[in-house]
């Protein structure tokens, strides 16, 4: 049976990360759930282009807002904004305009290549409902002005970008580059971090879930401070890819073993994340 390169990685990644907890015929309803979920992805994709904020009543009906909020509450009001992390998992574009809508001002970053319609489509889209997306390669004095303003600055930083920082920590029990900017950023601006995520639900909702925010601990040695930074957040990670297992990006080159022997000596591709939507830019901690 011919796999497409999709359905070729996914597959792989899961062998990689939960082989030793789920048998082969759980991987494939899982993968089957990831093809799912993609398609309902886009199609959510295409009803936020195809709108702006005024008609854009459905988002709230879509995705209700629990009692987690406090937690993005309680960050900011401690008046200097909030790094809100979060990872390729459910749709991400969704918890960004919900929290616009919620009266929250700020950006998101995103990956920007010259002459990529991709990612202008993502910039437009996000621009309908007051969402500002910061290129990658911005400077870093743009994200910091975001956070000095009290505004949320939102990243996804669960995937690899090998033209941005990043350390080499534990993912699934694989070691693998981990982006370094949520700990940068933290530092910088002494910003807290709220982990969010926005997954789908049976009812075919969306649950948003904000967690409790933290800080980099600035009484640690600098290395140590940031590697513990990372390593809470890719057990966040971790936990909500179990918890939702077929709502994760598996079709990404996530793990050096899925992109073959030039990268895992280092001579992988530029990016692994799709255009639009990639991880924050680094400013070195």
């Amino acid at each position: 049976m011919r796999w497409s390169r999709f359905e070729r990685t996914t597959r792989e990644n899961l062998a990689l990360a939960l082989g030793a907890e789920l048998d082969e015929r759980e991987r494939v309803r899982i993968a089957r759930g990831v093809r799912r979920h993609a398609a309902r992805q886009f199609a959510s994709w295409l009803r936020l282009a195809g709108c702006d904020a005024a008609r854009g009543g459905w988002i709230d009906e879509l995705v209700p807002v629990d009692e987690s909020i406090r937690h993005l509450d309680e960050a900011l009001a401690r008046g200097r904004g909030a790094i809100v992390a979060t990872a390729h998992l459910g749709d991400w574009e969704l918890l960004a305009a919900r929290v616009v809508r919620l009266g929250h001002r700020g950006a998101v970053v995103g990956l920007r290549r010259p002459n990529d319609p991709s990612a202008r489509w993502f910039e437009d889209l996000r621009s309908r409902h007051g969402v500002r997306t910061i290129a990658q390669s911005a400077s870093p004095r743009e994200l910091l002005t975001v956070l000095a303003s009290g505004g949320v600055l939102g990243i996804l930083c669960d995937l690899d970008a090998r033209r941005l920082d990043a350390e080499v920590l534990p993912f699934f029990g694989t070691s693998t580059r981990t982006l370094t900017a949520p700990a940068a950023l933290a530092r910088a601006a002494a910003a807290p971090i709220v982990p969010a995520r926005c997954v789908r639900t049976a009812a075919g909702t969306y649950a948003l879930r904000f967690e409790a925010g933290f800080d980099l601990d600035r009484h640690l040695p600098r290395d140590e401070a940031r590697r513990r930074v990372l390593s809470r957040l890719n057990s966040t990670y971790e936990r909500w890819i179990r918890e939702a297992p077929d709502q994760w990006a598996w079709h990404q080159k996530r793990w050096p073993e899925s992109r073959g022997p030039a990268a895992r000596e280092g001579r992988g591709d530029d990016a692994t994340e799709p255009a639009g939507k990639g991880p924050a830019l680094d400013p070195r901690s």
